[in-house]
C-alpha cells in the first residue's frame, strides 16, 4: 500500500515539473515572439514614412506646370501656385496630404478598412529642408532641361548636322567681316592702281596732259583721258546714296510697309531680368554634362518663339528671336537692331565680291572717272572709285534684307549670278529693288542668319533672354498672371515624422525632374 502510494506521489512530481517546464518554454516564446513583432512593427513604421514621402513627392511632383511644358517641353513644379510669392508651405501641405493616404489608407475610404499599424503623420516635424529653383546657379536646371528637351526633340544626328552646318557660316561670316575690314579708304589708290596693272582701267590723267597745254581743262577732255563719258554733278550716284542712307534702315527695306511693323513693347519690371531672382537652398541643381549647350539653347530660341517672319501672334512681342540679339524692350528697336547686324555681314560680304571680281572692279573705276571729270578733279577718281564700291555693296545689303525678310535666300558668299543691283541704280536702289531685287536658288534664309547672329552672343545672356520670353509667354495663357519663372521648382529635399504609440520615426528624401 505504501509503495503504491509513493508511486502516486512520484508521478505526479514528474508531471508538475513537466508543466512548469513548458509554461517556462513558452514565456520565452512568447517573449521572441513579441520582440520580433515589435521589431518588425518598427521596421513597417519606417518603411511607411519612407514609403509615405516617396508617394507624396511623386504626387506633388505630377502637378508639373502644363502650359510650360505643352509650350516648351520643359518640366518644372510651379512653386507660386497661381500667387506671386513661393509657396514652399504649400509644397509641404500637398506632400503631407499625400503621405497620410499611405500611413493611414482608411484616409477618405469609404469602403472601410483598417490602419495596422495606428501610424500618424507628425506635422510639426515635417520641413521641407532644401530646393532648386529655376534660376539657381546662373539658371543651371533650366539650361538641363532646355538642352535635353532639344536633344530629344531633334535627335543626335540631325543636331550634328544642324551644329556642322552654323559653325562652318559663323566662322565663315566671322572670316568675311574680318576681311571686309581691311579694305580702308587710304589704301584707295593702292586698289586703283592694282586695277591699272591688270588692265581694268587707265591711270589716272595730269591736267597738263588733259588740256594738252592750253590751261585751261574741261571735263569732256579729262574724261576722254579716262576713257569714258562725264557723269554731271547732279547725276552723282553718291550723293543720293547718301540722302537714301539718312531715311534709316528700317524705311529702306520695308518701304511704305513699315508703318505696318508691330507697336508692341514690354514696360519697366515686366521681365524676369528687372528683378532680384529667388534664390534655393541646401541643394546643387544639376547642370547639362553633354556636349553643344549653346547650340542647343540656340535651337531652343528659334524652334519656340516667333521671329519676324512668323506674323501676328497673340504674344506681349512678336520678333522673339530678335528680342534675344537686341534685348531692347519693343518689336521695332529689335528688329532694327538685328537687320543692321545683317546688313554689316551682308555690305562685308558685297564688299569683298566688289574688290575681287573683275567686271565690277572695271564699273565701278569707270563711274568714278566721270564724276572726277565732272569734277574737274581726276585726282579723285582712285577715292571715288573705293566710295562707289561702299555705296555699291550697302546699296545690294538692302536689296540682301528686303529677300530675306519677304521668305527668300541670299548667299552668305556672292557671285556673278547671284548678285541684284546694277551700277546704274546706285542712287536709286530702294526704287530699282523691284525690278532687280531676286532670291537665289540657294543660300541662307532669314532663320538661317538669325542663326549667324546668335553665335555671336554668350550663352549666359542668351538664355537669361529666353527666360525672360518664357515667362512673358506663359503669363498670357489663363491664370498664370503671377507666373515667375524664379518660383519654379526643379528638385526638393522634404524630411517627415510619423508616431506609433510612444515610437517617433522620421525619413528624409530628395526628388526632383533629373532623378
Amino acid at each position: 500500500m505504501r509503495k503504491l502510494l509513493t508511486d502516486n506521489r512520484r508521478e505526479r512530481m514528474s508531471r508538475g515539473s513537466i508543466t512548469l517546464f513548458v509554461s517556462m518554454l513558452l514565456l520565452v516564446l512568447l517573449g521572441v515572439i513579441f520582440a520580433g513583432l515589435k521589431s518588425m512593427r518598427q521596421a513597417a513604421a519606417r518603411t511607411a514614412t519612407a514609403s509615405a514621402l516617396e508617394q507624396g513627392l511623386y504626387s506633388v511632383f505630377a502637378q508639373y506646370d502644363r502650359e510650360l511644358f505643352e509650350d516648351y517641353g520643359l518640366l518644372f513644379l510651379d512653386g507660386g501656385y497661381g500667387t506671386s510669392g513661393l509657396r514652399l508651405d504649400e509644397v509641404l501641405r500637398e506632400t503631407e496630404t499625400y503621405a497620410e493616404y499611405i500611413l493611414d489608407p482608411t484616409k477618405n475610404n469609404l469602403t472601410g478598412g483598417g490602419n495596422l499599424l495606428s501610424i500618424r503623420l507628425d506635422r510639426k516635424n515635417c520641413s521641407v529642408t532644401g530646393y532648386v529653383l529655376a534660376t539657381d546657379q546662373e539658371n543651371a536646371a533650366f539650361r538641363r532641361q532646355v538642352c535635353e528637351q532639344m536633344k530629344l526633340q531633334a535627335g543626335a544626328e540631325l543636331l550634328k548636322k544642324i551644329s556642322e552646318g552654323i559653325y562652318q557660316d559663323g566662322e565663315k561670316a566671322d572670316g568675311l567681316k574680318k576681311q571686309a575690314g581691311t579694305y580702308r579708304t587710304e589704301n584707295a589708290q593702292e586698289y586703283y592702281d592694282r586695277d591699272v596693272a591688270e588692265g581694268l582701267c587707265r591711270p589716272v590723267p595730269s591736267l597738263e596732259q588733259s588740256g594738252e597745254g592750253s590751261g585751261e581743262v574741261s571735263a569732256e577732255e579729262i574724261a576722254e583721258g579716262f576713257g569714258g563719258n562725264v557723269v554731271p554733278v547732279w547725276e552723282n550716284p553718291l550723293l543720293s546714296y547718301r540722302l537714301l542712307r539718312g531715311k534709316g534702315l528700317l524705311k529702306l527695306v520695308f518701304g511704305e510697309n513699315e508703318r505696318g511693323l508691330s507697336p508692341k513693347s514690354i514696360g519697366a519690371g515686366e521681365l524676369l531680368s528687372d528683378r532680384e531672382h529667388a534664390l534655393g537652398m541646401g541643394m546643387t541643381p544639376s547642370k547639362w554634362e553633354g556636349p553643344m549647350e549653346k547650340l542647343l539653347i540656340q535651337e531652343f530660341l528659334i524652334e519656340d518663339f516667333p521671329c519676324f517672319q512668323d506674323g501676328e501672334q497673340q504674344k506681349p512681342l512678336l520678333y522673339q528671336a530678335e528680342y534675344a540679339i537686341g534685348g531692347r524692350r519693343n518689336d521695332r528697336d529689335n528688329l532694327k537692331l538685328v537687320l543692321s547686324k545683317m546688313q554689316v555681314l551682308r555690305a562685308a560680304s558685297n564688299m569683298i565680291f566688289l574688290m575681287t571680281d573683275p567686271d565690277k572692279r572695271a564699273q565701278a573705276d569707270l563711274l568714278a572717272a566721270g564724276i572726277s571729270a565732272g569734277l574737274l578733279n581726276p585726282e579723285l577718281a582712285p577715292v571715288l572709285a573705293f566710295a562707289i564700291r561702299v555705296a555699291w555693296a550697302y546699296g545690294e545689303s538692302v536689296l540682301d534684307l528686303q529677300v530675306l525678310t519677304q521668305g527668300g535666300k541670299i548667299p552668305l558668299v556672292k557671285s556673278a549670278e547671284s548678285w541684284q543691283l546694277s551700277i546704274e541704280n546706285i542712287g536709286r536702289f530702294t526704287s530699282a529693288a523691284g525690278s532687280e531685287r531676286k532670291s537665289s536658288r540657294t543660300g541662307l534664309e532669314y532663320r538661317d542668319y538669325l542663326r549667324i547672329l546668335l553665335m555671336g552672343e554668350g550663352t549666359d545672356k542668351l538664355t537669361g533672354r529666353i527666360m525672360d520670353l518664357t515667362e512673358l509667354n506663359i503669363r498670357t495663357h489663363e491664370g498664370k498672371k503671377n507666373f515667375r519663372l524664379d518660383h519654379c521648382i526643379d528638385a526638393v529635399n522634404v524630411e517627415i515624422g510619423t508616431d506609433v504609440g510612444t515610437n517617433s520615426y522620421t525619413a528624409e528624401r530628395s526628388y526632383g525632374y533629373d532623378m
